[in-house]
């Protein structure tokens, strides 16, 4: 007898796979808020597009209803990355293999981040998109204009960079202290409130690995109850999935909406804009080859498993973290498709996906690096040998420490173009360019982030059949 499901008509779309429901969401939400932008456009003009779609009922309830979704997903985080690296650690430490498996880990996240970023280094002085001509596109004036265009962004910026670089003369050695320094918070809570994943793995790590030492009772106790959280945490991201393809679609909607009109009011600065989308289009292209070339290659060689087979186990993953922007809001979505769909086991996906969520930012670092040499390049600077050593440097160490939430990594840009600042002499403030990037700021981080999580989850698969576990078993 046939399955009911496949007998089911096209037009039945909520009876489609998961990874299809999510696409038409997307689909329908960038539909929805083009149309509206333009007709925002055609009702107030490009000034007043902004003012006309504010109060805009539609525009809300995309803008409510995306941002319930985001944090349902957020919600999830917390409770799943705890319980699956403690649960994970609690079994590889009792197994002897917790240092071999965190070996691994890190020789991956540090070999393809380095990949990332001397491939967006390559392609952003192969193409140059910050020259257009014989005089700089950028000076500190015209730079204070469009700051002035973005003033509460720039101001949001300023602060969280302040966090990250309080004393201005902190160098490149105090930087890469305060990354470790990170790795021990004072409160765990606030560390939790914070979404202060990394020090919240160190802790986790911790709490499995001596629970792992306990024996009797109280062992049993504390496994069941990390255990009944990690269950229940599944279980509830299985619900929000139900939910993803309209939740996307409202999510897209909002962003296409405003972004559009944010992009049609810089007509006046036209020579820009022009270099800017240029400078979209290198970073696109250096994104897109990691994810559809360097990765799978890389898959390929260790497995001998065709990517078109990884590609449609991580399909869910991938259309969440282009829809989200948000690399932590997905990893409950990535640990579903890894285990389920790939076959990797729960201990394994459990240590390497939150970890990488966190340490692992392929996209991040790539797009770091394209988006501080498109500054230079804009005030004319070009930077030798050593220069451009300082921001692969930089690149690497700064997205280990970046959240994985929407344009987090803008902070560490300002922090690589402080370093190069410093660089090139006194009276130079290459960040007064930033606000330049946050006119595509938004679809570029859609990218990024879809990158950010096929490189987690590529490592995640790689590392478990290093460790013999068997793969992609069933279709998924």
């Amino acid at each position: 007898m046939a399955d009911s499901s496949s007998a089911a008509p096209p037009w039945r779309f909520w009876r489609w796979k998961l990874h299809w429901q999510i696409l038409l969401g997307m689909v329908l939400g960038i539909l929805i808020g083009y149309s509206m932008a333009r007709w925002a456009i055609a009702t107030g003009g490009v000034r007043g597009a902004s003012n006309v779609l504010e109060h805009n009922w539609l525009r809300l309830l995309c803008k409510t209803g995306g941002e319930m979704f985001l944090n349902a997903l957020k919600l999830i985080v917390i409770p799943l990355v705890t319980s699956s690296i403690t649960l994970a650690i609690s079994v590889i430490a009792s197994r002897q293999g917790f240092a071999r498996l965190g070996t691994k880990s890190l020789v991956y996240f540090l070999s393809t981040t380095l990949l990332a970023v001397l491939l967006g280094l390559a392609f952003v002085n192969w193409i140059q998109p910050g020259f257009t001509g014989a005089e700089p596109l950028l000076t500190q004036e015209k730079a204070k204009q469009i700051q002035e265009t973005f003033a509460v962004e720039s101001q949001r910026l300023a602060a969280s960079a302040a966090l990250h670089d309080e004393r201005s003369g902190e160098t490149l050695f105090a930087k890469v202290l305060g990354v470790f320094k990170s790795l021990v918070p004072a409160n765990p809570v606030k560390a939790a409130a914070d979404m202060d994943l990394l020090g919240l793995i160190v802790i986790a790590l911790f709490f499995g690995y001596f629970m792992s030492r306990l024996a009797g009772p109280v062992r049993e106790t504390l496994q069941n109850f990390w255990q009944g959280v990690n269950d229940i945490s599944l279980m509830f991201t299985q619900f929000v999935l139900q939910l993803a393809p309209l939740g996307i679609a409202m999510l897209l909607a909002h962003t296409i909406m405003d972004n559009y009109v944010s992009l049609a009011a810089e007509d006046r600065v036209a020579d820009l804009v022009g270099a800017l989308w240029k400078f979209g289009l290198t970073a696109a292209v250096a994104l897109a080859i990691h994810l559809f070339v360097v990765l799978p290659l890389i898959f390929y060689t260790i497995t001998g498993i065709g990517p078109q087979r990884l590609f449609k186990a991580l399909m869910p993953a991938l259309f969440t973290a282009f829809s989200t922007s948000s690399s932590n809001a997905t990893l409950s979505v990535t640990i579903d498709c890894v285990e389920k769909n790939a076959g990797v086991s729960r201990q394994t996906a459990g240590f390497v996906l939150p970890l990488g969520a966190t340490v692992n930012m392929n996209g991040t670092a790539l797009y770091e690096c394209v988006a501080a040499m498109f500054i230079v390049q804009l005030f004319g600077y070009q930077l030798d040998f050593a220069a451009q050593f300082l921001v692969v440097l930089i690149a690497l160490l700064t997205s280990i420490g970046v959240a994985g939430v929407p344009s987090a990594s803008l902070v560490a840009i300002i922090i690589i173009l402080n370093s190069v600042s410093k660089q090139l002499g006194p009276g130079i403030d290459l960040t007064a360019g930033l606000a330049i990037l946050m006119i595509l700021d938004r679809p570029l981080d859609m990218f990024r982030t879809a990158v950010n999580v096929f490189g987690d989850a590529v490592g995640a698969i790689l590392i478990a059949k290093t460790e013999n576990e068997p793969l992609f078993q069933k279709s998924p």
